[in-house]
């Protein structure tokens, strides 16, 4: 086996420190982004409210700046302001949560299960991820298998002592003993740099928004229109100043999961690079990565789909249209490869059959 090839210019314990402080950041953008949505749709129920039981002669003089006015007033409606400190709380919460049991929550979305010792492959699986557990000096993570002809792998969990690593039963079937220690070193890596907290934090919460752009979409079903509010009596004002404040809450309910998207994509794919280089200084073999970066190049790695959580936790990004690229947390298999190969020099190869 040849000798460990220099990384130059990674810096394991700046990103350490760098997913550590990412990982509070994240929290406190997501209490924010929980503001807002509370708060919109706590308003969006005052004012409705409001306008619907307004008197005809009252609703002549409203307009859309009303409406806008009434939205950036302070203070706030209680309606808002209660909207928002319960979001935030729920927020709050449900990020906490995710810090305790993130790692079990999105193994338990793809269904996965303990590796079976009794089975020949997983007990293999079981000896790697006690290796690289060794190699790192850490406890060894949970292994989790998903029984899907599939090929990929991805690891979850707050911390080291709770951390989760899952592969799929193709993943386990299709690569080599070199291949299979290049894949759980790349997420060994991602355990021992703290990255794997932060993802399973970016995942796990991703989901508040979309849930909570759903309560707004469904804001625009309710019944606001008491009975006898019909075309008469101010009706015509009234469904304009309604279908204004039903446009804010749509423009909010598209924004909430396009913005869960972008902090998604703010895992910045220079962590997929470092945790490719951390299985190399694990298993001194960078050999054994490429030829399983290259095996997953040709092969399906649907595991999850492109827009679930699972998917930016994911060694190989899951294909699904030409498009994935543009959007995509990863860096191109091509990419990782080729830096791979010029790490200590290390030639390419053809890969294993």
């Amino acid at each position: 086996m040849s000798a460990a090839p220099t990384l130059h210019g990674t810096d394991f314990a700046t990103a350490i420190r760098r997913n550590k402080d990412n990982t509070l950041l994240l929290l406190e953008v997501l209490a924010v982004t929980a503001a807002i949505l509370g708060f919109v749709l706590g308003w969006a129920f005052g004012i409705l409210r409001d306008i619907w039981a307004m008197p005809g002669s009252q609703l002549s003089h409203l307009t859309i700046g009303w409406v806008l006015r009434d939205l950036a007033r302070l203070p706030p409606r209680p309606e808002a302001f209660i909207g928002g400190v319960a979001m935030v709380a729920a927020g709050v919460g449900w990020g906490l949560a995710t810090l305790r049991f993130g790692g079990q929550i999105l193994a338990a979305f793809v269904g996965a299960r303990p590796a079976d010792p009794r089975n020949q492959l997983e007990r293999l699986f079981l000896d790697v991820v006690e290796e690289m557990a060794i190699a790192a000096g850490l406890p060894p993570p949970r292994a989790m298998v998903v029984d899907t002809p599939a090929l990929n792998a991805f690891a979850s969990g707050s911390s080291p002592s709770r951390a989760i690593i899952t592969a799929t039963a193709g993943l386990l079937q299709a690569c080599t003993r070199d291949e299979l220690q290049g894949v759980v070193g790349h997420e060994m890596g991602h355990v021992a740099d703290y990255d794997v907290r932060y993802a399973t934090v970016v995942a796990a919460v991703a989901g508040v928004a979309v849930l909570a752009s759903h309560l707004l979409w469904d804001a625009g079903r309710w019944p606001w229109a008491p009975r006898g509010r019909g075309s008469g009596n101010g009706g015509a004002a009234r469904s304009g100043l309604t279908l204004i404040v039903l446009l804010v809450l749509a423009v909010v309910a598209i924004a909430a999961p396009l913005a869960a998207r972008l902090v998604q994509f703010a895992i910045s794919r220079q962590r997929e690079y470092l945790a490719d280089a951390t299985s190399v200084k694990l298993t001194r073999n960078p050999i054994g990565l490429i030829n399983a970066l290259q095996r997953l190049q040709r092969s399906d790695t649907s595991l999850a789909r492109a827009d679930s959580p699972v998917a930016a936790l994911c060694i190989a990004a899951p294909r699904h249209d030409a498009t994935e690229d543009l959007f995509s947390s990863h860096p191109p298999l091509e990419e990782r490869i080729a830096r791979l190969q010029n790490l200590g020099a290390a030639a390419p190869s053809t890969g294993s059959a």
